[in-house]
């Protein structure tokens, strides 16, 4: 099970330099979970606030098991969005994994465009995309396996995501816990596509201190 301690959120932004053509290793750390919540109350899954390498943006993952806490700090690969970059990632042994991962990005792009209250079956898309227990979850719902058929059915190539980013995780460099999770990180402008959950948590200001919050069978956010 993959759990997101809560200690802080704030607001932050999607600021992201054009792709490069090999992997940099990079500092990450975990500033908060999001501000929108899944179907059963269990888990966030809004985009996640983080510091890479000192800037701020906001990504969502791609790894459904995984853990992080927020506060925790890794180590990471910065992978291009391309066929080299997917080889290194955390899925790129699974099969048809350039297309999982192409995916993965188009479902990613919804995040700021599609209404908050689909955020849960974007984001259950995507994990389902690589791990097929998140395809058996309640929260996985039948507008998530639209979203699914909809970036499966859709013409993609790397080359509209060009700038984008696969921050795949180094083992046994994380400060706390197992194994960090994989985030995609989009490209381009970020005033673009403005992110409703980091505005959200802008607004609420801090969130509780030391709220745990299950990835997947929570029965609570607050467990």
């Amino acid at each position: 099970m993959r759990r997101v301690a809560l200690a802080f959120a704030g607001l932050a932004l999607l600021v992201v330099s054009a792709g490069v053509a090999s992997a940099s290793t990079v500092t990450v750390t975990l500033t908060g979970a999001g501000g929108v919540i899944s179907n059963n109350g269990s888990v966030f899954v809004g985009p996640y606030q983080l510091l890479v390498g000192g800037q701020a943006i906001n990504a969502p993952c791609d790894d459904y098991s995984d853990e992080i806490w927020v506060g925790e700090s890794w180590k990471a690969n910065e992978n291009p969005l391309t066929a080299a970059g997917v080889s290194s990632s955390l899925f790129g042994s699974h099969a048809g994994a350039d297309q999982l991962y192409l995916e993965a990005a188009y479902l990613t792009s919804l995040f700021g465009k599609e209404p908050t209250s689909d955020y849960n079956d974007i984001a259950y898309a995507i994990w389902g995309l690589f791990d097929p227990a998140a395809l058996v979850s309640s929260n996985y719902s039948s507008g998530a396996e639209s979203f699914l058929t909809q970036a499966q059915d859709a013409p993609l190539s790397f080359s509209e995501f060009n700038g984008w980013q696969i921050l795949t995780p180094i083992n046994g460099s994380q400060s706390q816990g197992g194994r960090p999770q994989e985030f995609i990180i989009p490209g381009g402008n970020p005033s673009a596509t403005p992110e409703p959950a980091a505005l959200a948590l802008l607004g609420s200001g801090l969130l509780a201190v030391g709220l745990a919050v299950r990835k997947k069978r929570a029965s609570s956010p607050l467990a």
